[in-house]
């Protein structure tokens, strides 16, 4: 024990060179995804989050993932859970996570609520057309970029205002300069206008849908092994529409060994985790092998 008190003790504090000025704001995901397109070094590696609970938000963002990205199209977060388990994620981790939330496609509860908590990227499900993305910022960026609306509630005056830059009154700039659009692309017609989504100034990254992408191709959804080949070329396209506008691929990895492949695919945030898969996986592990050594065991004499 060294006896000095914790702020004499820098190795002790948190190193998060993207968080906002408060943790109840977006940190830059922006400049994060820059530096990691810059310097393959450094991808971001996070976790996928649908478990419904922030104590389970809590447990993810105690091992400081780059970022835990919020399922709500399919999670059964409510706007409170929402609200809270981005703010845990953020806190927990010491403001080293950063958090990207999947809403549903025109569910403006969810949107609002994510980016009020301070969300720092969000992915657009179902995208299809340049258009799709452009009405999306309206509501996701405050003028001049869209038309977001300022919410009284996420500071207290004179209390928790403070603001990375002088003259970002209530860090509104700071917001539009964090904060990520991630459009998913997963449907025969999204890959045809591709370019056109890609093109867009102010997205991000790209995320692709492979379940749904399957369904729509009328292909069977295979997680493994060789892609179909309608499912190949709609990855290839995809990938080459960022490769040319020069924005990063976002998505996830089923095996840590294919890591090395996303990677060189231009992948630059890959979630590497999943909680409920990562939670049955264990427990299934666990049983499994417990079941071998009562088998085991049941064949040797009781001493």
């Amino acid at each position: 024990m060294s006896g000095q008190v914790f702020l004499e003790q820098p190795e002790l504090h948190s190193k998060a060179p993207h968080r906002a000025a408060l943790l109840t704001y977006p940190g830059n995901l922006k400049e994060a995804l820059r530096q990691a397109v810059e310097d393959p070094s450094k991808t971001l590696f996070g976790v996928a989050h649908g478990i419904p609970s922030t104590f389970a938000t809590k447990v993810l963002a105690s091992t400081r993932p780059d970022f835990i990205w919020i399922d709500v199209e399919h999670g059964m977060f409510n706007r409170l859970e929402l609200h809270d388990a981005i703010h845990a994620a953020q806190h927990h981790s010491e403001g080293q996570t950063l958090v990207i939330v999947r809403v549903p496609k025109h569910d403006e509860i969810s949107l609002t609520t994510a980016l009020d908590a301070g969300a720092a990227g969000i992915v657009i499900p179902h995208v299809e057309t340049a258009d799709d993305v452009k009405n999306m910022m309206k509501e996701m960026y405050y003028p001049p970029i869209g038309q977001r609306s300022f919410s009284p509630w996420t500071f207290t005056p004179g209390v928790s205002d403070a603001s990375l830059y002088p003259g970002d009154n209530y860090n509104i700039t700071t917001a539009n300069r964090h904060v990520c659009v991630i459009p998913q692309i997963e449907s025969v017609k999204g890959v045809e206008n591709i370019d056109e989504i890609a093109a867009v100034e102010g997205v991000s990254a790209l995320m692709f849908g492979p379940g749904d992408f399957s369904i729509d191709a009328g292909i069977p959804i295979k997680l493994a092994g060789e892609p179909h080949p309608t499912f190949a070329a709609a990855m290839t396209k995809w990938a080459m529409a960022a490769q040319r506008n020069g924005i990063p691929l976002f998505g996830a990895a089923l095996s840590m060994d294919m890591v090395p492949m996303l990677m060189q695919q231009g992948y630059r945030a890959i979630a590497v985790a999943f909680d409920v898969w990562g939670l049955a996986g264990m427990v299934s592990g666990s049983l499994k092998q417990g079941r071998e050594f009562a088998k085991q065991a049941a064949g040797t004499a009781t001493p």
